[in-house]
This record gives structure tokens, sequence and C-alpha cells, in this order.
């Protein structure tokens, strides 16, 4: 009997770490691609817009936005899509997605200029490690962006580092979802990494037109300003306790050396 005992508690003390370890993904293949799918302008003006899926411009007719005399406004996505197999569960370290520019040019007076755009970002999955998985199903996040072009004058009405930075505002959509897979619970979440996507003061928000509280970036006239996207996931179990099938594997154990006694 003590015998048994020893064995089916050795059995346990090995078994518990495999139990405990099961159905975790610790790293992912993943894929992340960003598009614009839609865009409005102001009514009246001159100049012309162009909506792209990659790029938004608006600003003098046959002009540029990044090759002087840079008479043209813009919001580009670039290093889309972007994928890996290094998106490693509970890591601090994030990988590099997509990134969205504004160059941010000098317009002549009365230029049309953008006032909302819908950025549409794909995010696909698939277990790597321990062992190859299913691709999980197509996630779709979509956001609303609105955007002030801000006159350019000391009477900005908001703090600013030019004069008058213009306004990037993400109103609609979530950085952060979750999903169950296999007995954990993941949260991917979406950040800018170079600290640009604020919450902004309750009179830069006013003057894009959002509410209190909003988040976007600011950028300084005659300048590019990147904001460069990354994906973090997470993950806690959600299934039952590893020590509880693995208590039970023990009593299992004692209940048949019972009937075995039983029997002789």
């Amino acid at each position: 009997m003590n015998r048994l005992l020893k064995t089916t508690a050795l059995a346990c003390a090995f078994m518990l770490p495999q139990f405990a370890q099961a159905g975790l993904v610790t790293q992912w293949e993943y894929e992340v691609a960003s598009e614009w799918t839609g865009a409005t302008y102001e009514a009246s003006g001159v100049g012309t817009t162009s909506t792209g899926s990659s790029v938004l411009s608006w600003g003098a007719t046959g002009g540029s936005y990044d090759t002087n005399p840079k008479n043209r406004s813009a919001l580009v996505i670039s290093d889309s899509p972007k994928s890996g197999t290094d998106l490693v569960t509970n890591s601090m370290a994030y990988v590099l997605t997509n990134v969205i520019t504004h160059f941010n040019n000098i317009l002549t007076g009365g230029t049309k200029s953008l006032e909302t755009a819908l950025l549409r970002t794909t995010l696909k999955l698939k277990p790597f490690l321990p062992v190859p998985g299913p691709a999980l199903p197509v996630k779709e996040l979509d956001f609303t962006i609105r955007f002030i072009e801000t006159p350019n004058d000391a009477n900005c009405g908001f703090d600013s580092t030019s004069n008058c930075d213009d306004i990037f505002v993400i109103e609609v959509g979530s950085l952060v979802n979750s999903f169950t897979y296999d007995g954990y619970k993941y949260t991917t979440s979406i950040i800018e990494t170079t600290a640009s996507l604020t919450g902004l003061s309750p009179a830069a928000c006013a003057e894009a037109g959002a509410l209190p509280g909003c988040l976007g970036f600011k950028t300084i006239e005659q300048a590019a300003t990147d904001a460069q996207f990354g994906l973090l996931i997470d993950a806690v179990e959600v299934s039952e306790p590893a020590g509880t099938a693995a208590l039970g594997l023990g009593l299992l154990s004692l209940f048949m050396y019972g009937r075995r006694r039983a029997g002789k």
C-alpha cells in the first residue's frame, strides 16, 4: 500500500506541470494589415483630394506631400501587411506592426481638407509554439478617425508645439480585444510605441470636434510625424485547474487498488 501511495504521489507530481501547460500557446504566427476604407473632405474649397487604401491626401492639384514644393498633406499607412512568428504570450516585448504617418504641410488658404477617415485593421493569428495549430478566425477592427487641419496662426485655443498643430483623433474602435482558445483567455492589445498617440487636452479634443478625454495625436507644421503601432498578447487560464485532473488520477489509482484488495 505504501509503495502504491508513493508511486501515485510521484506520478501526480510529474503530471502537474504537464497539465498546467496543456493548451497554452506560448508563441504565435501573426499578420496585421491596415487600410483606409473611406474618407470625407470639406465640401468647398480649392485643390483636390485623393482617397486610396494606403494614402489619403489633399491640397494643390498635381502637387506632392513628400517632395518639394510639398504643397499637399497626407495620411499614409506603411509596413502593411506586417507578419512574423515572434509574438510571445505574456511578454512585455511587443512586435512592431503598421505605421501611420501624417505629412503636415502648409497649404494654400481655402484648400479643401480632410475631415474624417475610416481605418480598418485586420488581425490574423495562428498558434506557432509549442505546436503549430489551425488559424483562428480573422479579426477585423474598425476605427473612425476625426481630423482637423488647423489655421496656421498663433491663436490656436489649445496647447500647441508649432503654429497650431493639426489634430488626429481615434474616435470609435477598441485597441484591446479578447478571445478564448483551448482553455485560455487571450487578450490582444494594439499599442502606439512612439508615445505619439495619447490622451489629448479638453481644448484639443474640442478643436477636433471630439468629446473630452479623446485619444489621438497632434502633428507639427512642415513635418512628417509617425505613429508606430505594435501588438501584445496576454493569457489567463479559464479551464479546470490543473491540480483537479492530477488529483482525480490519484484517487482513481487508490480506488482501483481498493477493488483489487476486496477481490482477494
